[in-house]
């Protein structure tokens, strides 16, 4: 992150806070962003607006690889990329979509720019994973004419799988899409990050989530929620084709 943002003279943060590491890991990296301007707006739309009308004309706009349909096998197996590539080129104009998709979701962002469509990214702030399917919630009693997409990977979910609950009991407009590794695999980047290594038995164990592995689909019904499950770009593509057009919530796993 702070090798992106070096190759910008500034980063104008309006109504937000300078970027900072997840982490506070000792001898790391806190600040991501040294040459930050912080500009606190009630009207944050307001002072886009303003920068947008004085920046300097003909600042050459950033370039995305592109990615054309045909890079994907949508009959073969559902990788991480694809799934993302699925997403954004699906994802409703004005979607909300909260990302906790973490390592499942490395290339989402890069995809959808490609898609153009306006929406808003809600992500993951401060490492607190299982945060997603409660800020689905709140966006969803929020936004009620807007549908959100809970990006979600799987480990971190099952802190707050009562959200279903809640989406079902109040016909939240939410389709949550579980990210099923059956693994806390951030954990693992994040052990490897420390440079602990991989571990033995007991420590692989600790983020193993495939004995017993968990039915997302009989847990989200056994909360009032419909699910299905997918193995290919295909499936995903009509899953979520099925989920924007129904009322209410809606899982895939």
């Amino acid at each position: 992150a702070k090798a992106f943002f070096a190759s910008y003279k500034a980063v104008v943060c309006v109504g937000c806070k300078p970027p900072v590491a997840m982490f506070g890991y000792e001898d790391n990296i806190s600040r991501v962003v040294d040459n930050a301007l912080e500009l606190d707006a009630m009207d944050v739309v307001g002072a886009l607006n303003y920068l947008a009308k004085h920046v300097v004309p003909g600042a050459p706009a950033a370039q995305v690889p592109p990615m054309a349909r045909g890079d994907m096998d949508e009959t073969g197996p559902l990788t991480a990329p694809v799934l993302c590539q699925v997403l954004a080129w699906l994802q409703p104009a004005d979607a909300i979509v909260v990302d906790e998709s973490l390592t499942t979701g490395a290339t989402y962002w890069d995809c959808s720019l490609i898609g153009g469509l306006p929406f808003t990214h809600l992500t993951l702030t401060g490492g607190a994973i299982g945060s997603g399917p409660c800020l689905a919630v709140g966006a969803a009693v929020a936004c009620p004419h807007r549908r959100v997409v809970n990006f979600q990977a799987d480990g971190s979910a099952l802190y707050s799988t009562p959200a279903l609950w809640c989406q079902s009991r109040e016909g939240l407009d939410v389709t949550t899409i579980i990210c099923k590794n059956d693994a806390y695999r951030i954990l693992d980047v994040e052990r490897a990050t420390q440079g602990l290594g991989s571990g033995g038995s007991k420590s692989k164990r600790l983020t193993d989530l495939s004995g017993p592995a968990v039915d997302w689909v009989s847990l989200a019904r056994g909360y009032g929620v419909q699910g299905v499950s997918v193995k290919t770009a295909v499936d995903l593509r009509m899953a979520l084709a099925e989920s924007f057009r129904t009322p209410g919530p809606f899982l895939i796993e």
